[in-house]
């Protein structure tokens, strides 16, 4: 029976679900090091695709992601720039409880995890950046000059 994701659209020929498919994914990264080399996108983008975040959590995790699409920031560094900024003793907010993102429910997937190809490493690596990118660009004019305190 198909089904369909409630927070971002995604369709499934048969009874998947997105949290099936991620941990999926989850197993096959671990399994294999060719899938993880875009482990630091794929978490990100299903926890800001199924707003999984609190606001600023997912305000921060967007950020990340721009900065790892389009500016070459890489896993390595990232844990370097921001191992303070996150340390639960330095932030005064929760990464995924509180306040969710005003909005969210307006944004437009268009692609979602359902569109990520498993069968090769170069497909699915590949798929991951592309389904990244769409998730900046859909969430673009919601989040675009936000002041939210990170």
């Amino acid at each position: 029976m198909p089904t369909s994701c409630s927070q971002c659209g995604a369709s499934f020929a048969q009874d998947e679900t997105c949290q099936n498919r991620f941990n999926a994914i989850q197993l096959i990264e671990i399994e294999q090091p060719t899938y993880y080399a875009v482990h630091h996108l794929s978490v990100p983008c299903y926890m800001l695709q199924h707003n999984l975040y609190s606001l600023q959590g997912w305000m921060v995790a967007k950020e990340l992601l721009d900065q790892f699409i389009n500016h070459g920031l890489t896993p390595q560094t990232a844990r370097k720039q921001y191992r303070d900024r996150s340390d639960n003793a330095n932030r005064k907010w929760s990464i995924t409880r509180g306040e969710k993102l005003p909005g969210f429910e307006q944004i437009a997937w268009s692609r979602t995890i359902a569109d990520v190809r498993l069968d090769t490493p170069e497909h699915y690596c590949a798929d991951v950046r592309t389904w990244a990118m769409s998730i900046l660009a859909d969430s673009e004019s919601l989040t675009r000059g936000s002041e939210i305190s990170r």
